[in-house]
């Protein structure tokens, strides 16, 4: 009796935290590799606190090729806001989207109306002994007229510690519906809007218009991602406030 009593004291908070578990800890993985992982996610299961902001059922599955998801992702950029300065980047590098773009499409394609798919991402263009990995997640659906991305975190640097282990370098926070500020955001593009909740816009939540499509295409790049970026790191010192946009390949000093 004393040893079924342990057993119970140990095993019911396991049950009740995999009861509870919501959105990202509740995902269940279709494809993995060292630089990126995909999971499906039910929707009864990711944390909304306006349901209204959410389709109940989605328009799933969905057939996009490979050219088409870099026509969605490679455009996009973020602004990171610091007390350093602003810096204006790629959200992905071409040959980051190349690596999971297979996948993704597979996935759009097993996806049931009730479910999302999460996508994880770590990349380091420069992939030398001192550079670090970055990684970025997100969610990605569709709905009788649109395709849905909502991100979390964007070109989060990973510690060396993480940055090698699966289980580590896959466990991302939560990713949030609900507007919030922030000082890491996307930019206004063309070819998709912000998704508005609780009347603003939320600037993490991508909505591409399906009738539109057709008009996406992949702008190639004067400079790669992080060239900008590797080349001011290093003498970046705390007096100076500098912004910079990769695209331009312009460095303001304030």
């Amino acid at each position: 009796m004393k040893l079924f009593r342990l057993f119970s004291v140990l095993i019911f908070p396991l049950v009740l935290f995999n009861s509870c578990a919501s959105g990202v800890k509740s995902r269940s993985l279709l494809f993995r590799s060292n630089e990126f992982a995909i999971y499906t996610v039910n929707r009864d299961k990711i944390n909304v606190k306006t349901e209204s902001s959410v389709a109940k059922t989605f328009a799933h599955p969905v057939e996009l090729n490979e050219d088409k998801v870099l026509d969605l992702l490679g455009n996009i950029r973020f602004r990171e806001e610091s007390s350093y300065g602003d810096v204006n980047q790629y959200i992905f590098e071409e040959k980051e989207v190349k690596e999971f773009a297979l996948d993704l499409v597979d996935g759009l394609q097993k996806l049931k109306p009730n479910q999302i798919l999460l996508v994880i991402s770590k990349y380091n263009p420069v992939k030398s002994v001192v550079s670090h990995y970055s990684r970025t997640a997100f969610y990605i659906w569709s709905t009788d007229t649109s395709i849905e991305i909502l991100f979390g975190e964007l070109q989060k640097e990973i510690s060396y510690d993480e940055q090698g282990n699966y289980f580590d370098w896959s466990n991302i926070p939560d990713i949030p519906f609900d507007h919030f500020p922030q000082s890491t955001y996307v930019l206004q593009g063309q070819g998709f809007s912000f998704k508005k909740v609780g009347g603003f816009r939320n600037r993490h939540w991508l909505v591409f218009d399906k009738s539109d499509l057709a008009k996406l295409k992949f702008e190639k790049r004067k400079k790669s991602s992080n060239e900008i970026s590797n080349s001011v790191d290093a003498d970046l010192k705390p007096e100076k406030k500098i912004s910079r946009d990769e695209e331009d390949g312009v460095l303001l000093e304030e």
